[in-house]
């Protein structure tokens, strides 16, 4: 089995336009830095409100707390029943460390971290969602 190279050509020399090694020279500014949720002054980097860390105690203003968790099996009059399991396993998985309770114990983030707010925010829907079907039907029925 023949293997052929081709080969090309390149001049080392300084007048050369490629810059030394017959490659175009790249940029070699630093990309723009994305804004962080996260800057240590506690500001968000987009124009959003800034988001605090919450205490182990401290109520996420939702439906759940850290004391009291979300059951794994969805709670009856909620639609979502897959999607409910699945972010009740999620937010039970990234609670707040045990020793300070700033981190998250599972990705290690700050706490509350991404992956347990966005399954708080889908359990809130979810219940959300109840309660309007609820209010719903009781308005029908009356």
């Amino acid at each position: 089995m023949s293997m052929q190279h081709s080969v090309r050509s390149v001049s080392l020399t300084p007048q050369s336009s490629g810059g030394g090694r017959g490659v175009p020279r790249q940029d070699r500014s630093a990309p723009p830095r994305r804004s962080s949720r996260h800057t240590a002054d506690g500001s968000s980097g987009d124009n959003a409100p800034a988001r605090g860390r919450r205490s182990r105690s401290e109520p996420p203003g939702g439906f759940f707390s850290v004391e009291d968790p979300p059951p794994f099996e969805a709670p009856p009059g909620i639609a979502e029943i897959t999607g409910w399991e699945l972010a009740a396993a999620l937010w039970r998985e990234h609670l707040p460390e045990q020793l300070l309770g700033v981190d998250c114990a599972s990705c290690k983030q700050a706490w509350p971290c991404d992956a347990w707010e966005i399954a708080d925010d889908l359990i809130n829907q979810c219940c959300e969602s109840a309660q309007l079907a609820a209010k719903q039907a009781a308005a029908d029925a009356g």
